[in-house]
């Protein structure tokens, strides 16, 4: 069978000259097709990929017994996995965040599960009902990171308000804040015992504190760049973790030292997993590179170069020979590591629909940079973070049938019109439509305001996917200049 690897164009530089325009214009236009064809020819799906979410996936934890997966999206969902069947199966999407799932965990017993958002909560689901327990509030900002303690009786959680925070899941009551980075916190593990919490941050500093009281130990060590991840290993001395600059290595807790530098990437690590049941430890870089090391030696044993994005989650099958890694991709992927099982056949379309930088209507780019990874064009939402724009045109805002809407939006009477679009961006979401949970995407240009309406105009009538509507869009103003 023919095999094909797809790798993203390389940027090119901006160019003034007429040719120069046309050339990448052309290029665009006929990589668009290719993506097409491509689809149709790769639709065979990969055994065990775990297909649903509606962007690219932030979050993967598999349960103990391994029969269950929880996966975190762009989408602003949480989706719950059955494994138990020859594939896998959704139950459930727990989509009631108002922004992107960047973290999540089955708590003991597997009814209920914590996930954390870019809304700044941390919310606590029952699993066996599909409801919302308790939504923790409390952070100013997004929240990228969580950690359960041993008996899952407190979780902690990191965001980018520069705290930590200890949420008691007994009472479902805020416990201590962690304060003390001079930056964004990146991640957070206990301590093998709980007695301690361990946070890192981008100010280049892993920092120690009690449980109990929330008390800053003190600045365990100080690796210069950010530091991006962080994990916990069960003989309870070191710590794993990964930096900014592409630095992985183990460092001592009760010395502060660097014990054993491992395998450095060329960019930032993103993602770390740590199983000490199958003695593996993993880490995902932004190019794309994941390692896998065995904890009692650190050799390294298994090692895959993904070519389409940086891998932001990563989490073991309970057999040791596979792990499950979130790209850019709307889907999780099983590597299979042994037997070895190459990655040959391309699942997705690349570059994705929000990395088109160049060479197409300059409405169609802005549609492709700004709104597709949250809409479609098409009647199907496909689980994107918002609604369809399909025949969005004279629709009541916060009306569309199926689709939780924010309050914000809810409360609001007017329709969309081109002039009402053009005001959402030209003063931004958050000052248009108040507590609205649509990402901040002003516009201050006025011609690409007017030109992203133009595309939309005639994109939203037609119900075809993006790309088509992209070639479509081009033919229609052809037509019409001739």
């Amino acid at each position: 069978m023919m095999s094909i690897r797809l790798r993203p164009a390389p940027k090119r530089s901006p160019q003034n000259n007429g040719l120069a325009m046309l050339e990448r214009r052309t290029t665009a236009r006929v990589l668009l097709l290719v993506m097409f064809t491509l689809a149709g020819i790769f639709s065979a799906a990969a055994t065990g990929n775990l297909k649903g979410h509606g962007g690219p996936v932030k979050a993967i934890t598999v349960s103990e017994d391994g029969t269950r997966v929880l996966s975190g999206s762009f989408d602003y969902s949480m989706i719950l996995w059955d494994l138990t069947g020859a594939e896998p199966k959704e139950l459930h999407s727990f989509d009631d965040h108002d922004g992107a799932v960047n973290d999540a965990a089955f708590l003991p017993g597997m009814t209920r599960a914590l996930s954390a958002s870019d809304d700044g909560t941390v919310s606590l689901w029952d699993l066996e009902t599909r409801s919302l327990i308790k939504r923790f509030k409390g952070h100013s900002h997004k929240v990228v990171k969580l950690a359960l303690n041993g008996d899952g009786t407190k979780a902690v959680s990191a965001s980018w308000d520069r705290t930590a925070r200890i949420w008691d899941l007994k009472t479902q009551e805020p416990g201590p804040v962690l304060k003390g980075h001079r930056n964004t916190i990146n991640d957070v593990t206990f301590s093998t015992d709980g007695a301690h919490v361990f946070t890192a941050g981008y100010d280049g500093t892993i920092r120690q504190w009690r449980t109990d009281t929330g008390e800053e130990v003190g600045e365990l060590f100080s690796h210069g760049w950010g530091v991006n991840v962080l994990a916990a290993l069960p003989n309870g001395e070191q710590l794993m973790f990964g930096g900014l600059n592409g630095f992985v290595g183990l460092v001592n807790i009760k010395t502060g030292k660097i014990d054993r530098p491992l395998r450095p990437s060329e960019r930032p690590f993103l993602s770390m997993t740590v199983n000490p049941k199958l003695g593996l430890a993993a880490a995902g870089a932004g190019d794309g590179r994941i390692s896998v090391w065995e904890l009692e030696t650190w050799k390294e044993k298994f090692s895959y170069d993904n070519p389409f994005g940086p891998a932001w989650a990563l989490a073991f099958r309970p057999d040791g020979k596979s792990l499950y890694f979130g790209s850019l991709d709307d889907e999780v992927i099983l590597w299979q590591m042994e037997p070895a099982k190459p990655f040959e056949v391309a699942e997705g379309k690349f570059p994705r629909r929000f990395q088109i930088t160049e060479g197409i209507d300059p409405g169609a780019l802005q549609f492709a940079r700004k709104c597709s990874i949250c809409h479609t064009l098409t009647p199907d939402t496909a689980n994107r973070a918002g609604p369809t724009l399909y025949k969005v045109f004279g629709r009541k805002v916060g009306t569309l049938p199926g689709y939780s809407y924010s309050k914000a939006l809810k409360d609001r009477d007017f329709i969309w019109t081109p002039e009402t679009v053009e005001a959402l961006f030209a003063e931004g979401p958050e000052n248009y439509v108040p507590g609205t949970k649509m990402p901040l995407q002003k516009m201050t240009n006025e011609e690409e305001r007017k030109a992203l309406i133009a595309f939309l105009k005639h994109a939203t009538e037609t119900g075809k996917p993006a790309a088509e509507a992209y070639v479509s869009y081009e033919a229609a103003k052809k037509k019409q200049k001739n």
